[in-house]
């Protein structure tokens, strides 16, 4: 695709640690080069919002370990958890097979998805803010991050995801030879707002003899950075791109409601799979 020899007005490309990166200082060069993947690729392109860059990218379940023997055990738990909220949730039960996982991620559990989304603005949202969460893992809160000497960039993460085989008897489900692509707000009914609020997609990486890889990484095809203070302007203070609106309230949520009351517990021994989170909104 030769993204990396893309020429955008308002930006220059700079090496971040090794990695060739996207420096943008207008909001058309973001926009430009989102587009430009998008229409070059015969994947889909989605976004991911990130405080900073990392050398790899793993689903929530996957961190901190290196073992096949440590990625079953995790595997296996968080199967029990999921047919935990199953027994405790009917709405879940009437979903497809292939919807719950993905959708207990939205709401907090450390799943084997990683999520994406299709607007730029949510992902740079999410570059901007930072996640506080207290050490139960019950309560979640999400805050502006301070620009300083520190804390200057807004990252967006571009990511690639098979399209080729969607199955009509599995709505927003793209099952392809890398990936696997689940759109929630096809996959799950509106009653689950958080998924439509944020424009909310997940993906995966497909196994192979050992099973799934840790580190979904291959799939990044781009990165961009944007300075915190240019990307929190251009976001500016619209209720759209507020706490309120992405992370509807239970009032609003039925799904998060349904949830939140189902007496699922969390276990301190098991924080690597987590509970479906309290939003502070």
């Amino acid at each position: 695709m030769g993204f990396e020899k893309a020429n955008f007005v308002g930006s220059q490309w700079v090496d971040v640690n090794g990695a060739k990166v996207l420096h943008v200082e207008e909001s058309h060069a973001l926009i430009m080069a989102a587009g430009y993947l998008k229409h070059n690729s015969l994947e889909g392109v989605y976004f991911r919002g990130q405080s900073n860059i990392y050398p790899e990218l793993r689903p929530a379940l996957y961190r901190g370990i290196d073992s096949d023997a440590a990625k079953y055990r995790r595997e296996s738990k968080l199967l029990a958890k999921l047919d935990d909220y199953k027994s405790k949730c009917n709405c879940l039960v009437k979903m497809n097979d292939y919807v719950p996982e993905p959708l207990l991620q939205h709401y907090g559990l450390q799943t084997t998805w990683l999520d994406l989304v299709d607007n730029i603005w949510v992902a740079l949202w999410f570059a901007c803010h930072e996640a506080k969460v207290t050490r139960d893992g019950h309560f979640l809160h999400f805050q502006k991050r301070i620009v300083n000497s520190d804390n200057q960039y807004a990252y967006v993460y571009l990511v690639g995801a098979d399209l080729d085989k969607r199955n009509k008897g599995k709505p927003g489900y793209w099952n392809g030879e890398n990936t696997e692509l689940i759109d929630l707000r096809i996959a799950a009914p509106s009653y689950f707002l958080r998924p439509h609020a944020q424009h909310g997609l997940l993906f995966r990486c497909k196994g192979k003899e050992n099973g799934r890889p840790l580190d979904y990484s291959k799939q990044v095809r781009g990165l961009v950075r944007i300075p915190l203070e240019k990307a929190m302007d251009w976001l500016g203070e619209g209720h759209v791109v507020g706490i309120h609106s992405l992370f509807p309230p239970a009032y609003y949520d039925n799904g998060y409601k349904i949830l939140l009351q189902s007496g699922v517990t969390f276990d301190n021994k098991e924080k690597y799979i987590g509970v479906v989170h309290s939003v502070g909104a």
